[in-house]
């Protein structure tokens, strides 16, 4: 399954990773919406099941049904860590700026975590 939070910048990669008969779920579009060619028997071809999907305009009710759902379905599958989270890099919360820039860069593969606590107490301290 992918969940594909950036779109037309991403078609290809998703397209060449997605195995046959996967599942493929567009939510967002931060790498744009348009494409100027797509050969959709690629789709057909790995029977792919594509959806798109807008959480913004549904009702809070609906939003937290959906929380609720994922929660029960999912956090006995994080608790056995038979899913994690691919973390890339972990930079100090000083360090926001050159975090961000390096999303910006799309250097990333994983997440990006930013860390409080310890050192950086202390810029908190008057």
């Amino acid at each position: 399954m992918i969940l594909d939070f950036i779109g037309a910048s991403y078609w290809e990669k998703n397209m060449a990773s997605i195995k046959q008969a996967g599942r493929w779920v567009l939510i967002g579009l931060l790498g744009g919406s348009k494409l100027k060619e797509v050969d959709l028997s690629e789709i057909m071809a790995k029977y792919v099941e594509l959806k798109g999907t807008l959480l913004t305009p549904r009702s809070n009710a609906y939003k937290a049904r959906l929380t609720n759902e994922f929660v029960q379905k999912t956090m006995p599958f994080i608790e056995r860590k038979e899913i994690t989270s691919i973390i890339d890099t972990l930079f100090p919360l000083i360090e926001v700026q050159n975090a961000h820039l390096y999303m910006e860069g799309n250097h990333n593969i994983g997440k990006i975590v930013l860390k409080v606590g310890s050192e950086d107490e202390d810029m908190y301290t008057m």
